[in-house]
């Protein structure tokens, strides 16, 4: 189990990125119609559930692509992958709410950039993973306040048992729900991760986990690009430094 956790906890990981990446809007005249007849479950499982499908055609069909063109696979996060996660909620859980609430607004956003550009990296760290895996919506649950919820996922593999995984979803405006963490075998994403984030803030400050992050990624970022051979077009950075 061990070993089995080390080879897919990058790909589980991101699973956000990946399945959580296709925007199925409605007209906003059907949106105002659905929120009066369907329960925000019934909601959630309408706009997710048949996303699923589009975006394991999309890798299935593209990984080798996107693995030799970084910034084509860029473009697909940011267009897709990007928009339905909520990457302040989650920079604010790592460090804890009340410590990023104390934080002045340049170190709030430097870190919202460095937990948005190493969430892409796990996307790209993803994408080396997948290995054809399937994806689709078994379960959806909403607290009361129709405020959280998870979504239940399972992952179809022809190489492994079938895994269910969890998504932490929260809705930020009207019917509009994005993903903040995920739990696989009852460990989240951001129980993995606090404990580093604060010890290295607790010892270092802010700026450190910032700086601590940003070259983390741009480290894996030159990496791949060198190996494309492209540079200065994002994800793909300067190679000065």
């Amino acid at each position: 189990m061990v070993n089995f956790f080390k080879l897919y906890i990058k790909l589980i990981l991101t699973l956000p990125w990946i399945l959580l990446g296709v925007q199925l809007g409605f007209a906003d005249n059907d949106k105002s119609e659905l929120a009066e007849v369907l329960p925000a479950e019934q909601i959630v499982l309408q706009r997710f559930d048949p996303m699923f499908n589009q975006v394991s055609l999309e890798l299935t069909k593209n990984k080798q692509h996107y693995l030799s063109d970084p910034v084509a696979y860029d473009d697909f996060v940011n267009r897709l992958l990007k928009p339905l996660w909520d990457t302040q909620s989650t920079s604010s859980a790592l460090i804890g709410r009340q410590r990023f609430e104390k934080l002045s607004e340049a170190d709030k956003a430097a870190l919202v950039d460095a937990v948005d550009n190493t969430l892409r990296r796990y996307a790209f760290e993803g994408l080396e993973r997948y290995s054809g895996q399937l994806f689709r919506v078994v379960d959806v649950v909403v607290n009361e306040r129709a405020s959280m919820g998870w979504v239940q996922i399972l992952m179809e593999s022809s190489l492994i048992p079938d895994l269910h995984i969890d998504v932490l979803i929260k809705q930020v405006a009207e019917d509009s729900w994005k993903a903040v963490d995920i739990r696989f075998k009852g460990i989240t994403y951001v129980a993995v991760k606090k404990h580093k984030f604060r010890e290295t803030i607790e010892e270092k400050g802010i700026g450190a986990l910032i700086s601590d992050l940003q070259a983390k990624n741009r480290k894996y970022f030159v990496d791949i690009c060198t190996k494309a051979n492209i540079v200065s077009r994002a994800p793909c950075p300067s190679l000065v430094n």
